[in-house]
């Protein structure tokens, strides 16, 4: 029992009562006087008062030093007689990123190198000894990238996620999977036979070897670059053709890059992967284009306006002229059918009929043989020179001629000398450029259009040529033979004049002379030929693949050939001397909660050597990447720079693979050049040093000890406690349960106190007996749910090397039969959504700061006085929280949300797992403070 000086005085004043001083008055009226705190001694500077004073003094202490000694003697006991030794001091551990000068890198920090920076527990400066050499190469994060299994059903396309930004978390349920990045598993196809810049035109895309096409109809979509730069979407055609898809495309297809243009197939996200596709080529061909307006058109070497009418030979025709068509679009493809449509705006007329075509009427109609020759000469003149005349009769002159009896029904004198059409007897080629020179592929009589003419060209069409100085591809109407009359009708005004010169009296009519045809809308439309694709390539997730030979399979949802599904890529930038050096570089990771699940990941670390993935020794500090820790390895001979396989041009690139992604962490960060360093004490006894007992704050860390050669800076990024002398309270306590289960868990109180007296890190722990790790009923094993001391997480989860520290520790004192799981809490987020008016001078941040930091003490799980398994929470609980605040004078609106399967909801009252289950905070808020003036 401890006594105070004022109890002590009472018992004094007490006694004193009993003993008379003088007449009716005791030593007690003497001595002592009524005080406010209970008897105090009168006239406290009096010898014998002082005396008192220092007796009471003794006392005090006298009683405080009895009231320790059972503990002692008990401390003593379990030290001496029983000798259970107390737990030694842990140092605790940072982790340290090295900077290096650019110019001298790299630079080599030596194990046991000292660091600096921070105080320990009596003021000095902190100093840590590095565990390994570092060879720090000034390297760089190039990129991260992750690829793990997604959507809501087997089968279904991967999630690819990239950092920076970090962090990068895979998705934890199917819907979070559903609008996660999908992996983006996708062929593309590059072909010339794609090019068109708008309109509408139908490909043919056909997957030799490939058989059952379905999945590329289905359950994809289309799409290829626009001629503004984004994206366009196709329908599919109609049509069930083994191995071949159709595709309706609008708008034109450029390449933004300057190649072959490309149209590429999507799988979509919600639908299984056609991992078991397989093709050895894919052929191209355009099944329908229409509407194209050439680039350019010129008459011989003069440039044509085909917006305007224009008149394909100009106004005088010649043989040997040529009308030049420019489509680089169309003649630059293999065509197997061209067609050229031309409307006419004004058709030709005027002009003379040739000789022939006399002959040849003349010959339909003998009566006309017996005309005068006045009227109709012959072949031969006088003097055996063709004479081509015929001159036009008056209506009086064919009655007085009788001519109309001896004329057949169904002819009309008037084709004769009526204005006639030019003649047509000329011989118009449409040509294409070959190597050996411009060929026919179609032909005409009169300038026109041609209807699905066979060319078959190969690729190009026709070759590249230059017209007026404009290069291009062309094809030309060429004029081979004939002018459309005008060699006739220049020489029946050969003849006028000789006649009006002999015989003015007989002058015939004037010839007309021909006009030329115009035109306007030329048009073309076209097939190709099935051409062999360009370029085929893929990507599943980050796998990029392109075809060269062989068979070619596209997609795969596994990342490599073993199957797994999972993998984290880290690319670094590094000089060439990495090779043969160490590299270390830090993850930071939130824990994968193992929640039972302990045992090693199925994986591997690979390195990319530019073709493929080869294996690499790697010291892991993670765990499979399931905790944050130090990842160490020699740089291989031949590490590539940048990596296909993951779509990137840059870095040197190391992965981990494994086929239980969902066990992997989140990764927050990636540290390069890092190192592990140890507190050491400077203390005359290292174990009664509490400083490691505190972790060092990140960023405190100041630099080396002693200068290194080519490091300009040196500071730690993450710091993990370690363990301080253990206090006399905490080895009895740990003492005394160890006599009672002596070294053995039988019982649930057994496993809890070995475990938190072994991990101070633990700050909550249940043990749920015959309890299996889905929360499940199973005899023998024994759950424990464990929540470790991270005040700073909102949801603190075990991690996995901590949990294989508590089984390492129960396996040897518990019975053979039984097993461990380790169970995380059933945790239920909350958030809450308020307006709060404050007091009258609390500004709005100071309030809202002030606000959330009350809500995030009261819902964290380990900040509570008493553990809280199982307890509801009220949302009257958490107003009168907020309204005990000081800066807070009034909650105006409140509610409170929880996380449930279906999204957040406002609820009364949150109800938990009665066994682990615990509320918690989903760490975003929305509270809006008023401030009052």
């Amino acid at each position: 029992m401890t006594r105070t000086r004022a109890e002590v005085l009472a018992a004094m004043a007490d006694a004193a009562r009993l003993a008379a001083y003088d007449g009716d008055l005791s030593w007690r009226d003497a001595l002592f006087e009524a005080g406010p705190d209970g008897q105090e001694l009168s006239l406290p500077t009096d010898p014998d008062r002082v005396l008192l004073a220092a007796l009471a003094d003794e006392v005090t202490q006298v009683d405080a030093h009895a009231a320790t000694l059972p503990g002692r003697l008990h401390v003593a006991w379990l030290e001496e007689v029983l000798g259970v030794p107390r737990l030694p001091v842990v140092p605790d551990r940072v982790v340290a990123r090295v900077t290096v000068d650019p110019k001298t890198a790299p630079a080599v920090v030596p194990v046991g190198t000292v660091l600096r920076g921070g105080k320990d527990a009596v003021g000095d400066e902190r100093r840590y000894r590095t565990l390994d050499a570092l060879t720090a190469h000034g390297a760089t994060v190039a990129g991260v990238r992750v690829l793990v299994p997604g959507g809501p059903a087997s089968g279904t396309p991967g999630v690819a996620l990239a950092a920076p930004d970090f962090p990068i978390a895979p998705p934890t349920t199917p819907e979070e999977a559903l609008v996660a990045p999908p992996a983006g598993h996708r062929v593309r196809i590059h072909s010339g036979a794609l090019a068109f810049s708008g309109g509408d035109l139908t490909v043919a895309i056909t997957f030799v070897g490939a058989g059952d096409v379905s999945a590329l109809r289905a359950g994809s979509s289309w799409h290829w670059p626009l001629p503004d730069g984004t994206l366009s979407s196709g329908t599919l055609g109609g049509g069930s053709t083994p191995g071949v898809v159709t595709v309706a495309m609008t708008g034109g297809c450029v390449d933004p890059d300057g190649g072959d243009p490309w149209i590429e197939c999507v799988i979509d996200p919600r639908t299984p992967v056609p991992e078991g596709l397989r093709f050895t080529e894919v052929q191209v061909a355009v099944t329908a284009r229409a509407g194209v307006a050439p680039d350019a058109a010129f008459a011989n070497d003069g440039r044509v306006d085909l917006a305007k009418e224009f008149e394909p030979f100009l106004a005088t025709a010649r043989a040997g002229d040529a009308f030049f068509v420019r489509s680089d679009e169309a003649f630059a493809k293999s065509l197997a059918t061209l067609s050229i449509t031309v409307s006419t705006a004004v058709a030709a007329s005027g002009g003379v009929p040739s000789w022939d075509r006399v002959i040849h009427l003349l010959a339909e109609q003998p009566a006309l043989r017996t005309l005068p020759r006045r009227y109709v000469t012959d072949r031969s003149g006088a003097d055996d020179t063709p004479v081509r005349v015929m001159r036009k009769a008056s209506s009086a002159e064919v009655e007085q001629a009788g001519w109309l009896g001896r004329i057949d029904a169904g002819f009309e004198v008037g084709d004769l000398w009526a204005d006639p059409a030019p003649a047509t007897s000329a011989r118009l080629e449409w040509q294409r450029l070959a190597a050996s020179g411009w060929h026919e592929f179609a032909h005409r009589s009169t300038f026109g259009g041609v209807t699905n003419a066979v060319v078959a060209a190969g690729a190009p069409a026709s070759l590249p040529s230059a017209v007026a100085g404009q290069p291009g591809h062309y094809v030309r109407a060429y004029l081979a033979s004939g002018d459309f009359g005008w060699s006739d009708y220049l020489q029946q005004v050969s003849s006028f004049a000789t006649i009006a010169v002999r015989t003015p009296d007989a002058v015939p009519a004037m010839p007309t002379a021909p006009v030329a045809a115009k035109y306007h809308q030329l048009t073309l439309s076209y097939t190709t030929t099935p051409v062999a694709a360009t370029r085929v390539e893929a990507w599943s997730g980050w796998r990029h693949t392109v075809r060269s030979s062989g068979e070619f399979a596209p997609f795969r949802r596994a990342v490599d050939d073993l199957g797994h599904c999972g993998m984290v890529a880290v690319g670094l930038e590094v000089p060439e001397s990495v090779t043969g050096s160490t590299v270390s570089i830090h993850l930071v990771l939130d824990s994968a909660a193992p929640c039972g699940s302990t045992a090693p990941l199925t994986a591997h670390w690979q390195w990319w050597d530019g073709t493929t993935w080869q294996a690499l020794a790697v010291s892991d500090g993670t765990h499979g990447l399931r905790e944050a820790g130090l990842v160490r390895f020699v740089a291989p001979q031949g590490w590539a720079t940048g990596c296909s396989d993951v779509t990137a041009s840059s870095g040197r690139w190391i992965r981990f693979v494994t086929d239980q992604p969902r066990r992997i962490g989140v990764v927050r960060d990636v540290i390069t050049d890092a190192v592990v360093a140890e507190f050491v004490s400077r203390a005359a006894d290292p174990q009664l040093d509490p400083s490691p007992a505190t972790a060092l704050p990140p960023g405190t860390i100041k630099g080396t000890l002693t200068p290194v050669p080519g490091v300009t800076k040196v500071t730690n990024v993450a710091s993990v406690r370690g363990r301080g002398p253990e206090d006399d309270q905490a080895y009895a306590t740990r003492a005394s349960a160890l006599v009672r289960h002596r070294g053995r868990a039988l019982t649930p109180w057994d496993y809890e106190q070995t475990v938190t007296l072994a991990f101070p890190e633990v700050a909550l722990l249940r043990c749920l007996p015959h309890t299996d790790t889905d929360g499940n009923r199973s005899p023998g094993t024994v759950g424990l749910v464990v929540v470790p001391d991270r005040p700073e997480n909102p949801q603190p989860r075990p991690s996995v090397s901590l949990a294989g520290r508590i089984i390492d520790t129960l396996r040897p004192v518990m019975p053979l039969t039984a097993s461990v799981a380790i169970l995380c809490p059933a945790y239920v987020p909350v958030s809450v959504r308020a307006s709060v008016r404050l007091r009258r001078g609390v500004a709005a941040l100071q309030g809202r700061a002030a606000v959330e930091a009350a809500l995030e003490s009261l819902l964290h799980p380990t900040l509570a006085a008493e553990p809280r398994w199982g307890l509801s929470l009220y949302a009257s609980t958490v107003v009168a929280v907020l309204e005990r605040l000081t800066v807070v004078d009034v909650v105006r609106t409140f509610d409170l949300r929880a996380q449930l399967p279906s999204g957040p909801s406002p609820v009364e009252v949150v109800e938990v797992d009665p066994c682990r289950g615990l509320y918690c905070s989903t760490g975003t808020h929305e509270i809006a403070c008023e401030e009052q003036l």
